[in-house]
């Protein structure tokens, strides 16, 4: 795989000025999403933040939202909670989700570690404690643990439960944000460990530079990519 070299005259407006001012206008509606991800630890049930979770797993090399579709039907068809490998197989594909076998089986290899007491169990993934100041350590303790997953989608699930303010989910339209503001010369071909850790510093110390929160900041590129907050 070749490194990616975007064309900036198709990224996003290079001039840290009005990406502030993007913020600003958004930040009421980014505030309020951001709530609505913390209030999901604090008083979702396990069946929402199991729903959350596989929602994480089914994110990479597919669109989001057609991901987010796919995964409510599944739980309203009862099938994120008891469903064999197959039938979610045949729900992921409905919804457009690539890849759905691999998602499928790594949804059930979760459940089973993961499904009922959700909850309980991230803690215990985590060492058992309530995630805190240690985001990084519990990021990483799930990006080990969990079948399908990397350090991107653990920080894409724990910034979606209200702990993202010093991770980075380091997808190819926020790779492209950072390349279009010059924080990264280049898309790297593959994130190793160290690689991943030295981009989530660059972006982290851009979300200082900019005085927006890295949570924050990577919804507002979002809504510059797609036109949406989302998450």
């Amino acid at each position: 795989m070749k490194t990616e070299r975007p064309n900036k005259a198709e990224g996003a407006c290079l001039n840290t000025g009005d990406l502030r001012a993007l913020y600003q206008r958004l930040k009421k509606d980014i505030d309020a999403r951001l709530a609505e991800f913390a209030a999901l630890w604090k008083n979702g049930t396990d069946a929402e933040l199991w729903r959350e979770f596989c929602f994480c797993t089914c994110t990479p090399q597919n669109d989001a939202k057609k991901a987010d579709a796919a995964v409510a039907r599944l739980d309203r068809d009862g099938l994120l909670a008891g469903g064999s490998p197959e039938k979610i197989a045949l729900g992921l594909r409905a919804g457009g989700v690539r890849f759905h076998n691999n998602k499928a089986a790594y949804i059930v290899r979760n459940r089973a570690m993961f499904f009922p007491d959700t909850k309980r169990h991230i803690q215990a993934a985590i060492s058992g404690g309530e995630i805190g100041g240690e985001t990084i350590e519990a990021r990483n303790a799930l990006a080990k643990t969990v079948n399908g997953w990397g350090l991107k989608e653990a920080s894409h699930f724990l910034r979606n439960i209200g702990f993202g303010g010093g991770l980075c989910i380091l997808d190819r339209h926020i790779l492209r944000s950072l390349c279009s503001y010059g924080v990264l010369a280049e898309i790297p071909a593959s994130l190793t460990l160290s690689r991943y850790t030295e981009i989530e510093n660059s972006m982290l110390a851009f979300a200082k530079k900019t005085q927006i929160p890295p949570d924050a900041l990577d919804l507002t590129f979002w809504f510059q990519a797609k036109g949406e907050i989302f998450k």
